[in-house]
């Protein structure tokens, strides 16, 4: 991950803690526990964080073993190397993303650019990406964030803009779902994934440190003095 011409990305620490560890131990405890519901055994589930972030990129390697998947950074579909899935600066030096891989999504997005496809590079011409990159950049600076979302929000082409963490609870789609929400003044991600049975919900904040020792130690049968 990573432009180009630039080191690689650094990817919070969403790949290892918590995609490749935390997600994965989750989805580990889950199947050993049906598992042992049939076998009636228990057994060490072994989630490593780098068998995990490999894990994750077990598509990625196909691409790469089918042929498809260019070495280096900004090369591909999917990195930011094809024009059509990328982001773009706006007029107010804010941005937007786009992701219209499938050709009609693809020729959605050329015709709300108001760009002639016969007039452009084709789009699995990698030598001729840059030009198709420029053609797509400049209608995009043309039209502030806001403009673009007012244009092709709603539509096939496969946009969202790039929003701050103070901006992205406030979106309109993310307010629909109620995707954040606020415990005791503090903004925060809602559980997910959502049930239509057994709706998930935040009971309480998190406790201070210490809150419940007392607690505890009773429930384990030691007495303080």
């Amino acid at each position: 991950m990573g432009a180009a011409d630039g080191p690689p990305a650094l990817p919070l620490n969403l790949v290892g803690d918590f995609g490749g560890g935390g997600m994965l131990l989750a989805v580990g405890l889950l199947a050993a526990y049906v598992e042992t519901k049939q076998s009636g055994q228990g057994q060490v589930v072994d989630a490593a964080m780098v068998d995990g972030s490999a894990l994750l990129m077990a598509s990625t390697f196909g691409l790469k073993a089918a042929g498809v998947w260019q070495p280096g950074r900004g090369n591909n579909i999917l990195d930011g190397g094809a024009p059509w899935y990328g982001v773009y600066m706006t007029a107010d030096g804010e941005y937007v993303s786009l992701g219209a891989i499938e050709p009609r999504f693809y020729s959605d997005l050329l015709q709300r650019l108001d760009l002639d496809e016969a007039q452009l590079p084709a789009r699995k011409d990698r030598q001729r990406w840059p030009q198709l990159r420029a053609a797509i950049a400049g209608r995009i600076i043309a039209r502030t964030r806001q403009q673009w979302q007012d244009a092709l929000e709603g539509t096939d082409v496969c946009f969202a803009p790039v929003l701050s963490m103070e901006e992205a609870p406030q979106h309109t789609h993310m307010e629909a779902r109620d995707t954040f929400i606020r415990i005791e003044d503090v903004l925060q991600p809602a559980p997910a994934p959502r049930f239509s049975r057994t709706p998930s919900a935040v009971q309480r904040p998190p406790p201070t440190p210490g809150e419940h020792t007392q607690e505890v130690l009773r429930d384990w049968g030691i007495t303080t003095g």
